[in-house]
């Protein structure tokens, strides 16, 4: 990169244990548990808790306040156990989820922002 930031959207890291493991499922191969580095709109970076090639189209199971969403995603980046999904046309009501996800982990920054 030269320098110049290429997100299109504000990341977001998760600090809730149980917001941020995600279910990868992919045609024809097993599916993969992965750890959310951060997230966005349009895409998230994960983290592989397990060896798997993953490339092209895939699932994501994103957990938030006790509800699974699979969200339709691509793989755009790989970098070891580092995978960097984008959103592929989710449905209204993913976005919807996807929104509410990122303002409660926004929420959850301020408030253990605050105690230190």
């Amino acid at each position: 990169m030269s320098g110049q930031d290429k997100r299109r959207s504000d990341r977001v890291i998760p600090f809730v244990s149980d917001e941020e493991v995600i279910v990868i499922h992919q045609e024809g191969n097993k599916n993969v548990l992965a750890k959310m580095m951060d997230l966005s709109e349009v895409g998230t970076l994960v983290y592989l808790l397990d060896e798997a090639d993953l490339s092209g189209s895939a699932e994501l199971s994103v957990y938030h306040q006790g509800k699974v969403s699979r969200v339709p995603a691509t793989v755009i980046r790989k970098n070891g156990r580092l995978v960097a999904f984008e959103f592929a046309n989710p449905s209204v009501e993913c976005i919807r989820e996807i929104q509410s996800k990122l303002i409660r982990m926004e929420v959850e920054w301020m408030r253990l922002s605050r105690r230190g």
